[in-house]
């Protein structure tokens, strides 16, 4: 166990604030470092190894090589530092070479900008690295990489090949985990201020979320079993999903998620719900769904999201942001399931209700229509009676007026009957003496006398010609005579 302090620096105050701390590696695996001082302090001991430095640098007599230079350096840097020192710092890049060394690149920024005040190179060697690799991955479930914010136990080193290194002896996972929780609170505190945490959980949550914008990897565990569930249901329920793949961790997550959203903007109308899911991982890999410019794209987006992210044990920003949020894909399938079938439990109350109304309705109706036969029964008994005493009287009255109009008739027959016999014999005389004057009329004006007179009748096409007008030349004519009949053709006519 080694022993040492955890150095930071206060911005207001430039003293050193020392933590005690315990390191759990292996006592074989490091160099005791305390002895080397003897009575000198760490000033001391820096001035000492420099002194011929200054002393040739002043007399220019006895020039320094540049590998006795750097290695003063070492010595005096091994000297300054004596105690290992706790650091903070973000990791810009983290490699680990085939001997299973681990390379790092720390870097401290000013503020939330991108503007480095420091930079350094560490190395984790790797009989250490093999221990803190599985420390750190079982206390935070993720592996160190870039954009990870660190609290690192170090020894300061200088060699005269390679230059200043850390040496990384020991890395506490709390810190990490930590500075992920504060900076999602920050994240959280800017879109209340700025009014937008609560916008998309403001929206109608739709009745029957059948059309889903699926936001996830298209490689995903989760994605199977958010399918699998949502295609085997027991309600033979028919939901359709549109997969938008992005990246669901790693340094582009966030921004394959906001391009992922912007392709289900341009077809918003045709969804109905926007799922982001990703299924299971560590705490820290989470981070891509703590960023800011997600969260807020996430709380402003206009149809209703629902997380499933998968960690049981952590809520990110996402999830509070969204519409509704849940643990698992599984969840979130069954919570869009839950949905349908209540809605379909309505339905069937619905329609259990309508036919009850129905079957009430139909009872009344009969109940009704029956007590209408009985009272139209009752009513046309008494009508029946009613109409055959009507008629009965009707027909005695057209009895008596037949007969009496019957006994009329008789009499105005008689007496017809009584006249004409009185005056048929002189009616009939005149008539035939009518009859007689009317024949010599017809004689006289008959055709053949008018013949036997002088006089003749003119046929064309077998009727009687009565005028010139309209006969053309040539005409065929007939002349009826008295004795014979006489043909002839117009040559000429004359009005």
């Amino acid at each position: 166990m080694l022993k040492g302090s955890k150095v930071s620096i206060d911005s207001n105050n430039s003293k050193q604030k020392h933590t005690n701390y315990s390191l759990h590696l292996p006592s074989s695996s490091y160099q005791n470092y305390e002895n080397n001082l003897g009575d000198k302090n760490p000033t001391e001991a820096m001035k000492h190894n420099f002194s011929d430095f200054t002393q040739a640098e002043t007399g220019r007599a006895q020039p320094k090589t540049l590998y006795e230079l750097n290695n003063m350096l070492r010595r005096g840097i091994r000297d300054l530092f004596p105690e290992n020192l706790w650091v903070q710092a973000e990791i810009a890049e983290c490699k680990e070479n085939a001997s299973g060394h681990c390379y790092l690149e720390l870097v401290e920024k000013q503020g939330d900008s991108d503007y480095l005040r420091a930079r350094a190179k560490a190395v984790i060697w790797s009989n250490v690295w093999i221990f803190l690799r599985e420390a750190f991955t079982q206390q935070t479930g993720s592996q160190l990489q870039a954009g990870q914010k660190i609290l690192i136990l170090v020894k300061p080193d200088f060699h005269e090949l390679y230059g200043l290194s850390l040496v990384v002896l020991d890395i506490d996972p709390a810190y990490t985990v930590g500075e992920w929780a504060l900076r999602r609170r920050a994240v959280l505190s800017r879109l209340e201020q700025e009014g937008v945490l609560e916008l998309n959980k403001e929206l109608d949550w739709p009745r029957l979320p059948q059309r889903l914008a699926v936001i996830s990897s298209p490689t995903a565990a989760g994605l199977e079993d958010f399918r699998h569930q949502l295609q085997h249901n027991s309600g033979g329920f028919v939901i359709y999903t549109c997969l938008f793949p992005a990246l669901m961790q790693g340094a582009q997550a966030e921004s394959s998620i906001l391009e992922a959203l912007d392709r289900v903007l341009e077809h918003q109308e045709l969804f109905d719900l926007v799922v982001l899911i990703r299924g299971g991982g560590a705490t820290v890999d989470l981070s891509c769904f703590d960023g800011y410019e997600l969260a807020s794209a996430l709380a402003q987006f206009p149809l209703p999201l629902l997380s499933g992210i998968g960690h049981e044990r952590d809520r990110s920003v996402a999830d509070m942001v969204a519409h509704t949020s849940v643990k698992t894909p599984t969840a979130a399938a069954e919570l869009i399931l839950s949905c349908l079938e209540q809605e379909d439990r309505k339905i069937e109350d619905m329609a259990a209700s309508l036919l009850a109304m129905g079957q009430e309705t139909i009872s009344a109706g009969v109940r009704q229509l029956q007590f209408y036969k009985e009272r139209i029964v009752q009513l046309s008994s008494v009508q029946k009676n009613r109409g055959q005493l009507q008629i009965q009287k009707i027909e005695s009255e057209l009895r008596w007026a037949a007969r009496e109009r019957l006994q009329q008739r008789r009499h105005c027959l008689d007496a017809a009957v009584q006249t004409i016999g009185l005056l048929s014999p002189q009616i009939l005389a005149r008539q035939l003496q009518r009859l007689d004057v009317l024949k010599l009329k017809l004689e006289a004006y008959s055709p053949e006398l008018q013949l036997k007179r002088g006089f003749s009748i003119t046929l064309h096409q077998g009727r009687i010609l009565r005028s010139a007008e309209g006969l053309p030349p040539g005409s065929l004519l007939e002349t009826r005579l008295e004795d014979g009949r006489v043909f002839s053709k117009t040559i000429q006519k004359q009005t």
